[in-house]
């Protein structure tokens, strides 16, 4: 799964604005400094993402930071659904954009609006789930829900249940309780917030009719650019994984596409990418699934995909991933061949 920078850039400014040294946590992450992340830039595995953060968690002490991340500013900072949630007309509504525009930035939602008679509930499905960043991505989602229900208005009395399918969380206890409320359950099935259904349809203060047909206009451009432009890329990556391990030329690619090939230029640096990085993208993709099936040695992996060594496969597998090409197969449960 690939997510969008913007994950990444909310969560260093966050470390920033917290009083913490973002740099240090991207650079264990293999990037730079914040301005490498581009807000609208190529996406990147979702495992980068999990690393920074555990960098995260390393560099602050604290493994509940995901409290703090989802109230921080840093969330007003980037990306198009604040504009959308700071004037929309309704819950109901936030919750439907948030929805729609979630693809943006992610694969898909984290947070589902489920309706039964008279309860309403948001269900939080974190795109990342496994161990502690998964732990933290949850805190940190559950957290911004809570936050979206007080800026419709919600009472403590109208959050009916926040439940957590993990245990009670000794060392943060009232930690939790400053951010949920009392009416915590642990041990749960899934993580979910009960709330009172009367707060998603009523109007809310702070809608401007004006500034909210702006915003959703800009999203509606920005997803209809972003269908558009994953149609030719998918397109792209089609035709160069089925000439794999051969690696056409842009003019071949472009004259399968029936393009020129300086609009097949043009038209790519719309998507803020090249040809060269599709390449690589399917070059990495073809690592992925050799590794996964387990049956090639590391060697023979790096000379089926064209690199001069199995040192040269390793630098530039991490760097894609952030991990070394065994790491990457041990932790999907695979096993190296001798």
């Amino acid at each position: 799964m690939r997510i969008s920078p913007i994950n990444l850039k909310i969560l260093a400014y966050a470390l920033d604005v917290e009083g913490f040294n973002s740099s240090a946590a991207l650079r264990r992450c293999g990037i730079e400094s914040i301005d490498d992340l581009q807000e609208e830039g190529p996406w990147v595995p979702a495992e980068l993402f999990d690393r920074l953060m555990a960098a995260a968690i390393e560099e602050t002490g604290d493994s509940a930071f995901g409290l703090v991340v989802g109230k921080s500013i840093a969330l007003m900072r980037y990306g198009v659904l604040t504009p959308l949630v700071l004037v929309t007309p309704s819950l109901r509504q936030m919750l439907a954009d948030i929805r729609r525009y979630a693809v943006l930035a992610l694969e898909r939602s984290e947070v589902e609006l489920a309706e039964a008679g008279a309860t309403a509930r948001l269900v939080v499905q974190p795109a990342v789930q496994n161990g502690l960043s998964g732990h933290f991505r949850m805190e940190q989602v559950a957290t911004s829900s809570i936050q979206m229900l007080r800026f419709a208005g919600a009472s403590q009395a109208d959050i009916h249940q926040v439940s957590f399918p993990h245990a009670p969380p000794a060392a943060h206890e009232q930690r939790y309780v400053a951010t949920f409320g009392q009416r915590l359950s642990f041990g749960q099935k899934e993580c979910a917030i009960t709330f009172n259904p009367a707060l998603l349809d009523m109007k809310l203060p702070t809608h401007d009719p004006v500034a909210y047909v702006a915003a959703r206009t800009r999203a509606d451009s920005l997803l209809s650019a972003m269908r558009a432009g994953s149609d030719m890329a998918n397109t792209v990556r089609a035709w160069l994984l089925s000439a794999f391990p051969r690696q056409p030329t842009v003019a071949e690619t472009a004259e399968h596409l029936g393009m020129s090939e300086r609009s097949f230029r043009r038209h790519l640096g719309l998507l803020d990418t090249t040809h060269a990085e599709l390449a690589q993208e399917c070059q990495r993709l073809t690592a992925e699934r050799l590794l996964a099936e387990g049956k090639l040695p590391l060697k023979q992996i790096a000379e089926a995909l064209g690199f001069s060594s199995v040192h040269s496969f390793h630098r530039a597998f991490r760097r894609w991933s952030g991990l070394t090409p065994s790491d990457w197969r041990e932790s999907r449960g695979g096993k190296a061949q001798p």
